[in-house]
């Protein structure tokens, strides 16, 4: 059995005092009136004394092993539970079910979280207000971030594509959204941290303000780094950076309520039952599905961030934030010394007819994964998206028609990576439309359906695909041409 450095120590101790005492001088022993048969007694009883000394420190070695065993285990648990817990969408919180008009105050958590998350800042003036003012600070900013008609200019060249089937502005649905899974916000006007209060209704989930101060104090620190609005984003340059501060606030609230039990009211709704509060917004599910990005996709980021170097890692990143969902979606790419070059793709003249597009957008992977997934499986479209390295939307008015018209173009990195697109998009077009194909072959595809006229092709090098979703059939030529 291996004996520990402290227990050999005192177990040298123990023996130096019975080594000291038998080397003592005989004179010594004498001037003691000590007489040898006392001396040996004594000897004897020191031994087997030692020996008991020993036994028991043999003991409290085997007992602080065991103990050393049993925290391994239990360390190895907790980083299962962690991995298992951050895999897909929003992490469950670790926390002391409470009622909810029993919530503590959150201004001492705040400042323990300020601390944990390494935050070199004073803590949030906060207010608990309704829903419906949560929902209009968050609606105020996202006009800043796109003003004018810019929201719904994007809406209108997503219907144009077919994927939404009415035109909407997207803002304040998505404000809805926001306002109910971070459960507040930060107004950075008037420096105040906005937190839902209301109570929940029976049965339905009841916001986590912890949640909401974690995003609150990020926000603050990194909103005007990620988002300065005086420069245009694309679509997908502004999910992926909403992802990364996401992200950044659920890990930090997982990973603090590891350590320090947060109560937080219980419910019994699943996200699936049509009485959920996501399910009551009245949402396009394609732009409800790139809504959620962040939150399914920005606590993976964050959560592998976190373990290349911790918060310092993720800190970092703010630096050099993602600028597009590809490389959320594979973080490895951010981490890169050299990272990989968006291509722009499309075509130079981007004038069709004399028209200029009222809209130029990049939707990225994860818009182009959600687009195929409306009609092919999980597996085909992530498979069909895997050599995406760019994309760019250009729509264009057609007032005479219920729908504009769109060209969108996405490059690959191979010609293998751009067939298997081709395919899942194909697949995807003919579904949609239900019509007979007039042109089908390996590069090319023409749809005319009743209101409709589609072009599918593979251009260039075999490295970039084209898809036209037009209302007339001369534009359809033009921009399948285009070079």
């Amino acid at each position: 059995m291996k004996i520990s450095p402290v227990a050999l120590l005192l177990i040298l101790l123990v023996s130096g005092i019975g080594v000291a005492w038998f080397l003592r001088d005989p004179e010594e022993v004498q001037s003691a009136k000590v007489s040898p048969e006392v001396v040996e007694t004594q000897l004897e009883e020191s031994e087997e004394n030692l020996k008991k000394q020993i036994r028991l420190l043999e003991g409290q070695v085997e007992y602080l092993q065991g103990q050393v065993g049993a925290l391994q285990d239990d360390n190895t648990k907790l980083l299962q539970k962690l991995s298992q817990q951050g895999q897909r969408g929003i992490p469950k919180m670790d926390s002391v079910p409470a009622p909810a008009d029993e919530l503590p105050d959150f201004t001492g958590i705040e400042l323990e979280m300020l601390n944990y998350r390494k935050l070199q800042a004073l803590p949030l003036s906060s207010r608990g207000v309704g829903l419906s003012e949560v929902e209009k600070a968050i609606l105020a900013w996202l006009r800043s971030q796109q003003p004018g008609d810019e929201a719904p200019k994007l809406a209108l060249a997503l219907r144009a594509l077919g994927w939404i089937d009415a035109p909407v502005d997207p803002l304040p649905p998505l404000a809805a959204v926001l306002a109910r899974q971070l459960g507040g916000w930060y107004d950075a006007k008037a420096g105040t941290l906005l937190v839902v209060d209301d109570p929940p209704a029976p049965g339905m989930p009841a916001p986590d303000r912890a949640f909401a101060v974690a995003f609150g104090q990020l926000l603050r620190e990194y909103g005007v780094i990620l988002f300065p609005g005086k420069q245009s984003m694309t679509t997908d340059e502004r999910l992926a950076r909403l992802a990364l501060i996401i992200g950044d606030a659920a890990l930090t609230r997982f990973l603090f309520s590891l350590e320090k039990a947060i109560p937080r009211a219980t419910s019994n709704l699943p996200p699936e039952d049509p009485d959920h509060p996501l399910n009551q917004v009245q949402m396009p599910v394609y732009l409800k599905e790139l809504a959620l990005f962040p939150f399914a996709r920005g606590f993976e980021l964050a959560q592998s961030l976190h373990s290349t170097g911790g918060f310092a890692q993720i800190n970092a990143a703010y630096s050099a934030p993602p600028a597009t969902c590809a490389e959320v979606i594979e973080p490895e790419r951010l981490l890169e010394a050299q990272r990989p070059m968006l291509i722009k793709a499309g075509p130079h003249q981007v004038k069709m007819m004399g028209e200029t597009p009222f809209l130029e957008d990049r939707l990225g992977r994860f818009a182009t994964f959600t687009a195929l997934r409306a009609y092919v499986s999980d597996e085909e479209a992530g498979r069909a998206v895997q050599g995406w390295v760019g994309d760019r939307l250009l729509a264009y008015a057609a007032p005479e028609h219920d729908r504009d018209q769109a060209l969108w173009e996405t490059a690959w990195d191979s010609r293998e990576s751009a067939l298997a697109f081709f395919k899942a998009m194909r697949s995807c077009l003919t579904q949609r439309y239900d019509a007979k194909p007039t042109l089908d072959s390996v590069t090319e595809l023409h749809l005319q359906a009743a209101d409709r006229v589609i072009r599918l092709l593979i251009l260039g090098e075999g490295k970039a695909v084209r898809l036209v979703d037009a209302a007339e059939a001369k534009f359809a030529e033009a921009a399948g041409k285009a070079l």
